[in-house]
């Protein structure tokens, strides 16, 4: 059924979101439309052939066919070439934005939708193509193409000195047809005061020369309303003088709002109203230029709001985004304050604040006599922003890190001050509380070894570089072994060998750590089904778990599915978390740990002590372990807060019937504290060090061997 004939408004919405699809028909049926769907690209072309729509509401990101190839390969179907298609995307670039008219768009809206405007968005559409259909079938009638463009004509006689207008002249000016403009005079009354001179003086210059120019100005009508108006001229001389003037005049309100619109898309961040990267390496480019002219420096401070991700996601986007705008706020009545800068800058000017994007802020500092400038004004930015915010009844505590890049000696462009501020920021993040740094060369090469570092590691899995070790766990009266841990070793070729402490916070950060501790539990089940059926018994073997790994959908589907390929005994297996990973968000922790004690696996808590974790969280967790971090044991002989902490988790742990290891024993004196405040096993260099899974073997044939270890445990 062809609804464009029969002038059904019938609207095609493809969006491969459910509730966007609900949403846009309901809010469509609603004011009349007849509206049918698509999920998809492929359903678009079909149904729109099939029913051959009024209009195409049109989603830019779709799996699969997207809407920018959509509506290429609409527009060459029939009757596809002059159907309106209204693009929804949710980028807001401009080069998005020309890719949307290239395919063919219409028009575009962007989202979050504002759904009671949209039928009138459709109606508009629909008015303005069917408007433009006429234009096309009646071309050649003038006055209805006049009228279509808002364009009107004009005559100047220079003997009479009268003016004449069209109808459509008066309509764009506000006035009615013969309303006693007769004069260039009179005219020039419609016009504002601003653009006056210029107006006068361009029409005496075309009187004057004959030269054909347009002008681009404001006019305001009787009513107040505000138009733009285009000028066109052309003179008729004789004898090289002047006699007619021919002009049009052409309402472009319309066009100059769309194109402020496209500026502010493609400059300006649309949740905060800040400036985005764009306009934002532009003024530094143009600070830098002056700063060079005047041989003085600049400040670029590169903002970053901690654990920002953590509160989006628990307490979601809408929450999230009113935080961006809190902190744009905040941010830009902190950089207000006259008081707050530096000497010979009296505050934030346009373009001085930027949201480059996601939680990163930036700030120009063009005037700074010196680097600690930079710093003061940092520091401010640290205390406005430490302060809590209530957003719809949630109170939320955020903190920043911010790096400083300054002119010349960090940078001498933009790209160069960015990327060097960032680095410094990606540095203060790893402060264990919230500051500034400003950048330095090595972190260029810090930042070279981390990229080399993360390439390998890319590889590192299938060229077989990575590498299990175990150390034993002794129990402290019996001397037996209870247990053996994991350890991850990593031996590459060009970086020799790594330590854990460097490639295993990069590869969480990166999303390796996913495979890799995949990896590492396949791998260490297996060797523990290779000493079983080597007659060997293992007692248990403790596998540490990444937050980023734990916090994965189907982590206890990736347990059963080990132990299964593993065949060996869940309580074989202990999984050691850390408190941080369980308070993240402590009742899903507590939902997935549940699930990991049902299938029959151990839980151990790691480095206990150093978290945050709560003794009413803690009770709730099903764990069956404590591991004393060796930060405590080291000096737990000679440190007496090391020790009240040691002595208080055993304490704590045989009160809840909890088991407690202590790591990193390395001496004689720390295995006597422990063995007589009753800890239960111990692990360190005192006994082992870390072993290859061969030697382990060995240990364990030893330990077979000798039956039983002596009462008292004697170091190796």
């Amino acid at each position: 059924m062809d609804h464009q004939e029969e002038n059904l408004p019938l609207v095609l919405i493809v969006d491969d979101e459910d509730y966007m699809r609900v949403q846009e028909t309901a809010s469509l049926e609603q004011v009349g439309f007849e509206v049918v769907e698509a999920c998809n690209g492929e359903e678009c072309l079909t149904l729109f052939q099939e029913h051959r729509p009024s209009i195409v509401l049109l989603d830019v990101m779709m799996p699969g066919m997207d809407g920018f190839e959509t509506c290429a390969k609409l527009r060459n179907l029939p009757g596809g070439a002059h159907v309106p298609v209204l693009m929804i995307t949710g980028l807001d670039d401009i080069d998005s934005i020309n890719k949307a008219y290239s395919a063919g768009a219409t028009d575009f809206i962007a989202k979050p939708i504002n759904f009671p405007l949209l039928s009138h968005r459709v109606r508009y559409l629909l008015r303005a193509n069917d408007a433009i259909n006429k234009l096309v079938t009646s071309e050649r009638r003038l006055a209805n193409a006049q009228r279509i463009a808002r364009m009107g004509y004009w005559a100047w006689d220079a003997k009479t000195e009268k003016l004449q207008l069209s109808e459509q002249v008066y309509r764009i000016i506000g006035h009615v047809e013969d309303s006693g403009i007769n004069t260039v005079e009179d005219f020039l009354s419609s016009v504002a005061d601003e653009d006056k001179g210029k107006v006068e003086a361009w029409f005496n210059d075309a009187c004057t020369t004959g030269d054909v120019t347009s002008i681009t100005h404001l006019t305001i009508a009787p009513d107040g309303t505000k138009n733009f108006i285009r000028q066109q001229v052309e003179a008729v001389t004789e004898d090289n003088q002047v006699v007619y003037l021919y002009g049009t005049a052409q309402d472009i309100t319309e066009l100059r709002t769309a194109e402020e619109r496209i500026h502010r898309l493609a400059y300006f961040d649309s949740l905060t109203g800040l400036p985005n990267r764009e306009y934002f390496k532009e003024r530094v480019d143009s600070a830098v230029s002056l700063a060079k002219r005047h041989e003085r420096q600049l400040g670029l401070l590169f903002l970053d709001l901690n654990n920002f991700k953590r509160i989006n996601d628990s307490l979601g986007h809408r929450i999230g985004d009113q935080l961006l705008q809190a902190t744009a706020e905040r941010l830009t009545q902190c950089l207000r304050s006259s008081d707050l800068l530096y000497h010979g800058h009296s505050g934030l000017e346009k373009g001085h604040l930027a949201r480059l994007g996601g939680d990163e802020f930036t700030v120009l500092l063009p005037e700074i006599q010196q680097g600690q400038d930079a710093g003061r004004v940092a520091e401010r930015i640290i205390e406005t922003l430490s302060g809590p915010l209530t957003l719809s009844g949630h109170e939320v505590n955020v903190n920043t890190s911010i790096g400083i890049a300054v002119y010349p000696a960090d940078g001498v462009n933009a790209e160069e001050l960015l990327k060097n501020s960032d680095m410094a920021m990606y540095y203060a993040k790893g402060k264990p509380k919230q500051q500034y740094q400003f950048y330095n060369q090595s972190m260029n090469e810090a930042a070279l070894r981390r990229l080399t570092m993360e390439n390998h590691m890319r590889k590192a899995v299938e060229l077989n570089e990575f590498s299990l070790h175990y150390q034993p766990q002794l129990d402290i009266v019996t001397g037996r072994l209870s247990g053996v841990e994991a350890l991850l070793r990593w031996q590459n070729t060009e970086l020799c060998n790594i330590s854990p402490d460097d490639f295993i916070p990069l590869a969480e950060e990166t999303g390796l750590i996913i495979n890799i501790g995949e990896w590492v539990l396949r791998t260490a089940c297996k060797q523990a089904r290779d000493w079983l059926e080597a007659g060997i018994t293992v007692p248990r073997i403790a596998i540490n778990v990444s937050a980023v790994q734990f916090m994965e959908a189907d982590f206890c589907h990736l347990i059963k599915s080990v132990l299964a390929d593993s065949d060996i005994s869940p309580d074989m297996l202990e999984l050691e978390v850390t408190e941080g990973i369980l308070m993240r968000d402590a009742e899903y922790a507590i939902e997935v740990l549940q699930e990991l004690k049902s299938m029959g696996v151990h839980i151990a808590i790691d480095d206990f002590g150093t978290g945050y974790s709560s003794l009413s969280y803690l009770k709730q967790f099903p764990i069956d372990r404590l591991k004393i971090d060796k930060a405590f044991v080291n000096e737990i002989t000679t440190d007496t807060d090391d020790a009240a902490i040691a002595t208080a988790v055993i304490a704590m742990a045989g009160s809840m019937d909890l088991k407690v290891v202590a790591e990193g024993v390395e001496n004689k004196d720390q295995l006597g504290f422990l063995k007589h405040k009753h800890c239960d096993e111990i692990q360190g260099y005192y006994f082992s060090h870390p072993l290859s899974a061969d030697d382990m073997e060995k240990y364990f044939l030893e330990e077979e061997a000798s039956q039983a270890r002596k009462p008292k445990l004697v170091g190796k």
